[in-house]
């Protein structure tokens, strides 16, 4: 009984050690931000230079910049709303409500869902706003192996570099 103790706690051990060492963290010097996944994402090209994106055949993950001058003045009143807002914006579905990030003071995630054809694909917004930066991070973690666990750890990763 005890050898079989032993033997699964060598295991949970194990397991926990892979699932650390599977984990890779994103980070942009140039906007301050980072995230970390267990998807093994690379950068890919975007139409803005302030787009940054991730993403392989399962998992996508875009990041887009603004300066505070460059939102609505009302844009930062309910930053719970304006989350939903951004979402609806992307003609997601089924928006549900803001969840606050525990790694920043100011920002919301919301989980979506994108209708493609007959395609429904999860999606997570996020809202941030880097108050000594003045900047504004619009983030979506589309989940299209439909991994919710992954897209929720991830999005619940973000945070802000000094």
């Amino acid at each position: 009984m005890k050898n079989l103790k032993i033997t699964g706690l060598l295991v949970f051990l194990f397991v926990n050690v892979l699932n650390a060492q599977s984990q890779t963290t994103h980070q942009s010097e140039k906007y301050h931000i980072q995230f970390t996944t267990t998807q093994d994402v690379a950068t890919y090209e975007t139409e803005s230079d302030r787009v940054i994106g991730f993403e392989n055949d399962d998992f996508a993950v875009d990041i887009e910049v603004f300066k505070l001058s460059e939102v609505s003045a009302d844009y930062l009143d309910d930053l719970k709303k304006t989350t939903r807002i951004i979402a609806s914006q992307l003609a997601l579905s089924d928006v549900q409500q803001a969840i606050p990030l525990a790694n920043v003071s100011s920002g919301y995630y919301v989980r979506a869902t994108d209708i493609d054809g007959e395609e429904d694909t999860p999606v997570f917004v996020g809202v941030i706003y880097n108050k000594t930066k003045q900047l504004i991070y619009e983030i979506t973690v589309y989940c299209y192996d439909l991994n919710l666990s992954a897209g929720r750890k991830t999005i619940e990763s973000f945070n802000l570099l000094e």
